[in-house]
């Protein structure tokens, strides 16, 4: 007689929220954007296009609706967690390195 190993499994109805994907995206683009924004204003020297800047405004409001989507799965049931916590790790960390690049600017 042939007996499988564990047959004890348990199976979840929980799914993956659209949200969550949505923020990892946003938060995932606008970090991207911030990387490269970053070099280019270093190997310029500092001396960059007013674009730059449009571009970081921009993604201040990515971060804020990535930070959003991310708290809105928060309140769903059966659904995984984990690109949201990814989603608002990355949305913070833009968020303060966007501070800190306008307190620096605000003060200097």
């Amino acid at each position: 007689m042939l007996k499988l190993p564990n047959t004890n499994y348990k199976f979840t109805d929980k799914k993956i929220s659209p949200f969550s994907v949505m923020s990892m995206v946003l938060s995932s683009i606008s970090f991207v954007a911030l990387v490269v924004s970053l070099i280019i204003s270093y190997n310029t020297a500092g001396q960059i296009d007013e674009r730059f800047g449009l571009t970081a405004l921009l993604c201040v409001v990515f971060s804020l609706v990535s930070l959003g989507l991310s708290i809105r799965t928060y309140f769903q049931k059966n659904v995984y967690h984990i690109f949201s916590h990814i989603g608002i790790g990355i949305a913070a960390i833009n968020l303060v390195y966007l501070m800190y690049v306008y307190g620096i600017g605000i003060i200097g």
